[in-house]
């Protein structure tokens, strides 16, 4: 299994899974690129189209064209709306149940993703079947997932699900019950690649030199709750919940250990590895660039005022020859005291943080790569995800 992480166990962690390693990136970052491609040339398609079939225009042969899209919203609906599974053994899996995802609405919904939060290492979407489709009215698609408790007791999860729908996002909870004798506490390293004892944290993922990046370290078996020690690379900050967070501030690779200690004092050690790049050149002359493109952040009164923001992606050096694109996002008007820092997410994948100065902040900017923004959302919540208070303040977006 592999899997980007996005928080912690707990509240506002997410990670995506997926049954093949390294095939969560590529593939996101094929229909993103897609969809940049779609989005930058189809217009100029359209533009030689026109100039093309100009003169039947002019000789008054066309009638009225159709508007096609026209009225209509895609409305997702989820079957069942919660998951119970029966009690199993620790170190065990129990047969898979599934979710029906249809769209019931009168016009196309896009899928962006499926995110598991909460005891993320105990539940496994075995089959992922929606991000990236479009349904049409009355198709659908399944999201699986298996329970195999990583220790004895109740297990909970929610699966989250986002899309086109006015009514995204939606959720389904999970819940199981571990039962057995607990497994000798460890770090899982199952979502890293790991050789010889040592396990690249960045695999598969664009790792720049002081560029955002962050993960989460996992562990089972023991007695929860854990604690997180370590020394990490330099510009990179271990918080004691395993979260791991910064923008590393040296190129080549580093290997460092990481400890993790349980409620009962006992400890597990592992060794990592960082392997840090300097950012991708620009996109070669000649080839047609996305632009930048803006979207407003919005989100409703919180602690009696209501705050506001802005993303903004530029793509003037990316396109399908290359490059890379920047993203970067500032708020306004949250009330929270100064020096707390916001957690700002694309389609729920980290992008940065945000410190609070008189209720503004702006994120240091994030080179996504060979990324192009489409049909994505950003997200910015009150606090990191491991803080039991975080909560979403801001949402806009999607770039199209």
């Amino acid at each position: 299994m592999n899997s980007i992480i996005y928080g912690v166990p707990g509240p506002g962690a997410v990670q995506i899974r997926t049954t093949h390693p390294g095939l969560l990136d590529k593939e996101v970052h094929k229909m993103r690129l897609l969809r940049f491609l779609l989005r930058v040339i189809a217009p100029l398609v359209v533009v030689v189209a026109l100039a093309v079939s100009a003169p039947a225009f002019a000789d008054g042969g066309g009638g009225g064209g159709g508007g096609g899209g026209g009225g209509g919203a895609p409305v997702l609906s989820l079957s069942p709306t919660s998951l119970t599974f029966a009690s199993q053994a620790t170190g065990t899996t129990s047969t898979a149940q599934t979710i029906t995802a249809t769209n019931t609405g009168t016009a196309n919904l896009f899928f962006n993703g499926v995110q598991e939060s909460g005891n993320s290492l105990d539940f496994t979407m075995v089959v992922d079947g929606c991000p990236g489709l479009t349904l049409a009215p009355g198709q659908s698609c399944t999201t699986s997932v298996t329970f195999s408790p990583t220790t004895t007791g109740t297990r909970t999860a929610t699966l989250t699900f986002t899309d086109n729908a006015a009514n995204s996002p939606q959720t389904v909870a999970v819940t199981g019950t571990g039962t057995g004798t607990p497994a000798p506490l460890a770090i899982n390293t199952q979502f890293f690649t790991c050789t010889g004892g040592v396990c690249d944290i960045g695999a598969n993922s664009n790792v720049f030199v002081n560029n955002f990046f962050t993960t989460s370290f996992l562990a089972s078996g023991g007695t929860p709750p854990y604690t997180w020690s370590g020394q990490p690379p330099a510009g990179l900050t271990l918080r004691p919940s395993g979260l791991l967070l910064g923008a590393p501030t040296t190129t080549g690779t580093s290997t460092f250990t990481v400890t993790v200690t349980d409620a009962a004092g006992a400890t597990a050690t592992g060794t990592f590895s960082l392997t840090v790049t300097g950012p991708p050149p620009p996109t070669p002359p000649g080839c047609q660039t996305g632009g930048t493109l803006k979207e407003t952040l919005s989100g409703p009164a919180f602690n009696g005022r209501t705050p506001n923001g802005q993303a903004t992606s530029d793509e003037s050096h990316f396109s399908g020859c290359g490059g890379f694109s920047i993203l970067s996002v500032q708020v306004n008007n949250v009330n929270l005291p100064d020096g707390t820092q916001l957690w700002v997410t694309l389609d729920f994948k980290a992008v940065g943080t945000i410190t609070l100065r008189g209720g503004s902040g702006t994120m240091a900017p994030y080179n996504m790569g060979r990324f192009g923004v489409s049909r994505d959302q950003i997200r910015v919540n009150s606090a990191l995800p491991d803080v039991g208070t975080a909560q979403q303040i801001l949402i806009g977006g999607s770039f199209v």
